[in-house]
Order: structure tokens, then C-alpha cells, then sequence
């Protein structure tokens, strides 16, 4: 049997996967995530709300689990430490900590002897003006030690933006449901930002998708516009995929799905962040199934119901019959949805696939700055990049001047 803890997000796509080809699965939700636990048990799947470590722990070796995988990152830390406790094969447990607190992802970095961005960890204003004092590079980020989607990323064009973006984020709950009790002020890295998707198994990595990221910048924040895929990899990209396999090696990722985040910069590659889980927020499959015949979710579900099958995928080249594209679709401004006026034009568009998550009419769209996908994703797939490129021209446009969502003036109360 398998665990999955906290199959929400695009966890609930990874459930979804096992769930198609017949596994034996057991779904574990915390206390924060009790409404998703409560829906998986109205529909009938086997599930477990966690109070406490110990109980969980006996509760699955009395189900005959062998197999525990953080189905969100809500559920990285948990399955690390079941896994541990029921001695299954996962990570390096020492190194635990590290994949989710970036200041240790940079040392450990460091200790592997790995280039990476500079950061230093800050827990007081007065630490950060101390360290501001023999900062000489601008701009800077400023970004809550754990969070996710952008959230509370801010990239500082001075010490005075840097101060004032510390104290919006210093001591506020982040998107994972957890305070911000420390800041980090790292580097500001110059280059194409990338994602490099992969699934292990015992150790060795597999790339299974690689992203170019467009990233643009409003009132500070980065905003991720759209990522869309490396059908074949040049040699610069080819490095950056070898760089992020030794990262993943000195933070001790051993099994199952990473999604990480790196930049390629005129000195090579700089790591962003590993998160150890599957993509989020959206992993609709077809898209991904039509440009590289799997998806992220399914990859991991064959390498563990069918690891053999897996294993002879190491000795095949990365490549993709196909371009996708992954819109983060974005409203010019704040307010409330009267209508989708540029879906009919997007549908339309040269290599259109699907939409998923339209935010509903009626109701003020969130999250305009973030990777939540609240306000909805489109993707596109085509054999042909340019004319790909060109249709996203039309939909960035199409969102920017105001023609895609029709907002009121102001939000409902």
C-alpha cells in the first residue's frame, strides 16, 4: 500500500493518477487540511486525518504501507518524518531540514561544494540593516524563508525598499499556513529563470520536463507569466540539468517527484529552490501527455507501480514530440469578474489546448501577483515554438490592456 500525505493542490492530481491505474492507496491528512480528508472519505477512499506522528506511524504499518510520498508540498515534512520512523526508502533524513528551509538549501549547496546565490538568514529589522550595511550589489530579493507561489517575494531596488519589504512580510502568515519568523536577503540572480521537473528512483534523477519561465515585474513582485517547455535541450540547458541533479544529490533527494526552480545566469547556473513534490498549482495531464506522452504525476506513479518499467527510461534521451506552454492567466487590476470576455479569442488562438480553474463570475479574483493559478491557467501545445510564442503575444496583450477579464470598478464587499 501507499501513502500519500496531504493530496491537495496538485497532490490531488498525483491521487487522482494512482487512483486510474487501481492502487492501493491511503490518503493522510493533517488538521489544517481536514476538509479535504472529510471529502475523501464522503467519496469513499481510505483516509487518515494525522494528530500525532507516533499513531500515524503505527496506524500505517497496520495497513501495510511501503511506500509514504508527500502528495503536496503541505505534506513534505510529514512523509519525511513517517518514512523515517516506518524505515522505508525515501531521502537522506539528515538532511530534512534542508529541503525545505532555503537558508540550509544554500549551505547545503555550499557544503557540496555547489555555486549558489548568496543569502543570509534575517530574524530583526536590525539584522537586515546590518547586513544591508555591506551589501554592495542592487537589487536584492527579499523572500519569506518558506512559502510558495511567489508569496512575499519582493525584488529590492535599495535598502529602503528592502526595509519596507521586510516589514510586510517579517512575522505574517505565509501560504503554507505558517508564520514568517525569519526573512532571507539573498542575491538578486540575472538570467533566464527555468524549472527542471524530475522523478528519482534509489538515488539517480530523472529529468522529465524542462521550462523556460517568463517572468515579469509589478509594484516590485516577480510574476510568473508563463512557462513553456525545452522540447530539446541546447548545451547550456543540457549543464543546467546536470547542475540540478548534483543539488538534488547534496540535498539527499532519493525518491519520488522534485520540481526545482534554478536560473541560468551569464556565470552558469544558480538553483532558485528544490521543493520535493510534484509541480504545482495545476497538473491537468492532457496538456502535458499531449507534448510529452506522460505528465509529471503519471511519471511518479509508474516509477513506483512500475519501477522496471521506469528504470529504462534512464537510458533514453530527453526530448518532446511537442511545445507546452502554461499560461498563469493574470487581471490588469483588482475587482470583481463580470465576465471572460477573452476566452472566445484565446480558444481561437493558434496551439489552444485547454483552461483550467476560470475564476467564477461574480466573485473578486485573488492572488493577481501569485502561482496559485486562482486566477486561472491556459495551455497551449504545438509543434512549431515560434508560432506558439506569437499566440502568447496575443493572450499577454490580450490580459495587460484589460480584454480578457471585464472587472467592476470596485470589489463586493
Amino acid at each position: 500500500m501507499i501513502a500519500l500525505v496531504n493530496p491537495v493542490s496538485s497532490g490531488s492530481e498525483l491521487a487522482a493518477a494512482f487512483a486510474e491505474e487501481g492502487a492501493d492507496c491511503l490518503l493522510v491528512h493533517t488538521r489544517d487540511q481536514a476538509s479535504a480528508f472529510h471529502r475523501a472519505t464522503a467519496n469513499g477512499r481510505k483516509s487518515h486525518l494525522h494528530t500525532e506522528l507516533a499513531g500515524t506511524a503505527e496506524y500505517l504499518r497496520s495497513a501495510g504501507v511501503r511506500t509514504v510520498i508527500a502528495a503536496s508540498e503541505f505534506g513534505v515534512t510529514l512523509a519525511d518524518e513517517l518514512s523515517e520512523l516506518l524505515g522505508l526508502p525515501h531521502h537522506r533524513h539528515e538532511l530534512r531540514a534542508a529541503r525545505r528551509d532555503k537558508h540550509l538549501m544554500a549551505r547545503a549547496l555550499a557544503d557540496a561544494g555547489l555555486p549558489h546565490a548568496r543569502t543570509v538568514l534575517l530574524r530583526t529589522e536590525a539584522e537586515l540593516r546590518d547586513a544591508l550595511d555591506g551589501w554592495d550589489a542592487f537589487p536584492l530579493v527579499i523572500k519569506p524563508l518558506n512559502s510558495a507561489g511567489s508569496d512575499g517575494c519582493h525584488i529590492s531596488a535599495d535598502a529602503a525598499e528592502a526595509v519596507a519589504a521586510f516589514r510586510r512580510i517579517a512575522g505574517r502568515p505565509n501560504l503554507t499556513g505558517e508564520v514568517n519568523d525569519a526573512v532571507l536577503l539573498q542575491e538578486f540572480l540575472q538570467g533566464t529563470q527555468y524549472i527542471v521537473n524530475t522523478v528519482s528512483m534509489e538515488g539517480r534523477h530523472l529529468a522529465s520536463e524542462v521550462y523556460a519561465e517568463r517572468i515579469d515585474r509589478s509594484e516590485g513582485a516577480p510574476v510568473l507569466r508563463h512557462i513553456i517547455s525545452r522540447p530539446v535541450l541546447n548545451d547550456a540547458e543540457r549543464e543546467l540539468v546536470d547542475y540540478v541533479s548534483r543539488c538534488l544529490d547534496a540535498l539527499g533527494i532519493r525518491e519520488g517527484a522534485a520540481h526545482t526552480e534554478v536560473m541560468l545566469t551569464g556565470r552558469g547556473p544558480r538553483l532558485v529552490e528544490v521543493n520535493s513534490r510534484v509541480m504545482g498549482p495545476s497538473l491537468a495531464p492532457d496538456p502535458y501527455h499531449a507534448a510529452f506522452g506522460y505528465s509529471h504525476q503519471h511519471l511518479v506513479v509508474e516509477r513506483f507501480l512500475r519501477p522496471q518499467e521506469f528504470a529504462r527510461r534512464f537510458e533514453l534521451p530527453y526530448t518532446a514530440a511537442r511545445t507546452v506552454a502554461k499560461v498563469f492567466l493574470r487581471p490588469h487590476r483588482p475587482g470583481v469578474l463580470l465576465a471572460v470576455e477573452g476566452a472566445r479569442i484565446l480558444r481561437r488562438l493558434a496551439g489552444f489546448h485547454s483552461i483550467d480553474r476560470l475564476p467564477a463570475v461574480g466573485e473578486p479574483i485573488h492572488d493577481r501577483h501569485l502561482t496559485t493559478g486562482r486566477s486561472g491557467i491556459a495551455y497551449l501545445v504545438h509543434e512549431d515554438e515560434d508560432l506558439l510564442l506569437s499566440s502568447l503575444g496575443v493572450l499577454h496583450d490580450l490580459e495587460d490592456t484589460g480584454g480578457f477579464y471585464r472587472l467592476a470598478e470596485t470589489e463586493r464587499n
